[in-house]
């Protein structure tokens, strides 16, 4: 079996416009390793076996690289431990009272979800800073900055 490199360019095209429909955020890899593939088959005279072993040796270092260098380490994920957002500081929406819940807008998502009914030792107003110090089941725990 042998395939030409321009075969190698349509699968890319093809997988990077699948992502699009899919939206893995994965097979882009597999596609920009078949763009590479391609380029170098357009170079250099490659055989079916060496064509494959660099578009799975591109693919899964582009992952790799994705992975380490450039998903965003601050984003937090649902069933983190609580340790890991005590100090995280966001904006109160809706006003913490003694008898009534607030809310809290954070920049990036904690815990999963950017938004959050708080509660607080003290009242906070609409507008203020806060941060949180506690993580009481599906409410968090802030005091006023």
């Amino acid at each position: 079996m042998e395939l030409m490199w321009w075969h190698w360019v349509a699968l890319g095209l093809g997988l990077i416009a699948l992502e699009m429909f899919i939206a893995t955020f994965f097979i882009m890899w597999m596609g920009l390793g078949a763009l590479i593939t391609g380029l170098l088959s357009f170079m250099l005279p490659l055989s079916f076996t060496a064509q494959i072993l660099v578009w799975t040796v591109a693919s899964v270092v582009m992952v790799v690289v994705w992975m380490k260098y450039f998903k965003s380490p601050d984003r937090t994920h649902a069933g983190q431990a609580k340790e890991g957002v005590l100090g995280i500081t966001g904006l109160i929406t809706r006003p913490v009272t003694e008898t009534s819940e607030g809310e809290i807008l954070f920049q990036r998502p904690v815990l999963g979800a950017d938004r959050w009914p708080v509660v607080a030792d003290a009242p906070i107003a609409a507008g203020e800073r806060a941060r949180i110090v506690d993580v009481l089941g599906q409410t968090l725990k802030v005091t006023q900055l």
